[in-house]
């Protein structure tokens, strides 16, 4: 079967994945990673790409980056094509270094931003023999932290979701990824529709309008309103409307309160700064709660709520 075509427009975030061939190590000491991040930079500036992060693993790659008027597929083949041919060179190897067409994921900023960042920070930790993130220097966690780095990355969006202020926002920031050592192997950052897009419906709709691809993303029906999703949320749960949506950590709703950040992402049509006004909660936070639920999902409290709502 051939493979769809990308979807590439100006400010889109992908998640890029490209691996060693056959698992191959790619980078076999601190020049190789160096020349790689190198090259990064060069094409990255040529072609006003914004890198929000990037780790270097000795066999794989992963970038979130945005794109400008450049398509990602010009900026992609020229850094791994220059790579390859600098390791061949080195090497004296020919042939293909990495493992087919690299993986980009075209993903919803709103959901999947800030989780991201801290997925791929957070990769060394993930190794079969695991080692300190925080000290791992082939990643832009650095940057996040005030270190000079070979890449120019976009640190600040994401600071600026945890403080106003840099210090305060960069210890919160330490605090977020902290919390999700331990978590693995996130499948569902991979599972993406098409194999292209990682977002919700309300997503899907949105990428249909801006690139008017007719039937190449399958687009559900209209959405549920929030009151309605709330109300339904609250009856299923046991818990209050106002215990679900007010300002205070009570314990007793935190699941309760995970799934309903996690429908109205999925069934209504909000973004996460709206659902983070409506529950008087920080769009951190808010990420952090969808991103607890889709790890433990509740089979049974979402076909609960599903038949309240078609009442």
């Amino acid at each position: 079967m051939a493979r769809k075509p990308r979807v590439e427009f100006s400010g889109a975030l992908y998640h890029v994945i490209a691996r060693g061939n056959r698992r191959t190590t790619v980078f076999h000491d601190e020049v190789d990673y160096a020349a790689y991040l190198e090259r990064l930079e060069r094409y990255r500036r040529r072609d006003s790409l914004r890198c929000y992060a990037f780790i270097l693993m000795s066999n794989h790659i992963h970038l979130l980056v945005e794109t400008g008027e450049v398509p990602l597929s010009r900026t992609m083949q020229t850094l791994q094509f220059t790579y390859t041919q600098y390791y061949n060179r080195r090497y004296r190897k020919v042939g293909h270094l990495f493992q087919g067409r690299y993986k980009a994921i075209l993903c919803d900023r709103d959901a999947y931003l800030l989780e991201l960042v801290r997925y791929l920070h957070l990769n060394p930790a993930r190794l079969r023999q695991p080692q300190d993130p925080w000290r791992y220097p082939w990643s832009s966690h650095g940057v996040y932290l005030g270190q000079s780095g070979p890449v120019e990355v976009e640190s600040l969006p994401i600071l600026e979701q945890f403080h106003r202020q840099v210090g305060p926002a960069r210890k919160a920031y330490r605090q977020f990824l902290q919390e999700g050592l331990g978590t693995g192997h996130q499948a569902h950052y991979y599972e993406a529709v098409d194999q292209r897009f990682l977002g919700d419906e309300r997503f899907l709709s949105e990428l249909h309008s801006k690139t008017q691809a007719t039937h190449e993303v399958t687009v559900k029906g209209a959405k549920v309103s929030f009151p309605r999703l709330l109300q339904a949320v609250a009856e299923s749960t046991g818990q209050s409307t106002d215990h679900l949506v007010g300002a205070g950590r009570q314990r007793n709703p935190a699941a309760a309160r995970a799934f309903l950040v996690y429908a109205a992402r999925e069934w209504s049509d909000l973004n996460v700064k709206e659902i983070g006004r409506r529950l008087n909660r920080d769009p951190s936070m808010i990420s952090r709660l969808y991103a607890s639920y889709v790890l433990k999902r509740i089979p049974s409290l979402e076909k609960q709520v599903r038949a309240k709502l078609k009442k």
